[in-house]
């Protein structure tokens, strides 16, 4: 008799067990990363080290030539309608060498642009990885310490930009003990309300356009 109550309750026990809702938590990652200390440093020092490829000695030669070719060619233009004398043959040379030489530096400066810019999209990339990681791994731990089966990034996008979580009931947001769990490990977050810097916009890979004669 006892030994069937026991196995009663056993079954009783095992179906309520089975029948119990999974608990989620939702965390918004990208706010979390969007607001730390270090992605506002990092973001900062990129606009910085963006500025300064644009202030290289190359640049500012190449702006130069630029301008010059620019005038170069308003002369012709000018001439376009009159007789071709010497002058003129003269000025349509000038212009010639002038754009090869900008063309040539132009290539040289792009060169320059291009490997800076790799540089610093590689750092930035080891940066924003290790960031991620830490929250996520942060997240695990909270949602594990908290009973929840799993815990989902609210904010996190499919790579055609419909969000991956669509619909969830009652789900608890852990972001807020995600972002003071990352405090206490060392990595603050900006006050609440101050606007995150954006990223710079890439740079044009064309380059300056070389005016044609």
């Amino acid at each position: 008799m006892h030994r069937a109550a026991a196995s009663v309750l056993l079954s009783l026990t095992l179906a309520a067990t089975a029948s119990a809702a999974p608990r989620f938590a939702a965390v918004r990652i990208v706010d979390i990363y969007g607001k730390l200390e270090s992605t506002v440093a990092r973001q900062k020092e990129l606009q910085k080290e963006q500025t300064e490829i644009l202030k290289d000695e190359r640049a500012e030669q190449l702006r130069r030539m630029l301008t010059e070719l620019q005038d170069l060619q308003a002369q012709l233009q000018a001439k376009r309608n009159s007789p071709v004398d010497e002058a003129t043959k003269k000025l349509a040379r000038d212009f010639e060498i002038k754009r090869q030489e900008t063309q040539t530096l132009q290539q040289e400066f792009e060169n320059f642009r291009a490997e800076k810019t790799k540089e610093i999209n590689r750092r930035l990339v080891l940066a924003m990885r290790s960031s991620l990681d830490k929250i996520a791994a942060t997240s695990d731990r909270l949602a594990k310490e908290q009973g929840f089966d799993a815990a989902f990034d609210s904010s996190g996008k499919s790579n055609t930009g419909v969000p991956i979580l669509l619909y969830s009931k009652n789900a608890k947001d852990i972001t807020e003990d995600v972002v003071a769990a990352l405090k206490d490990a060392g990595e603050p977050s900006v006050a609440v309300g101050t606007s995150t810097p954006e990223a710079p916009a890439p740079a044009d890979p064309n380059g300056p356009v070389i005016p044609k004669p």
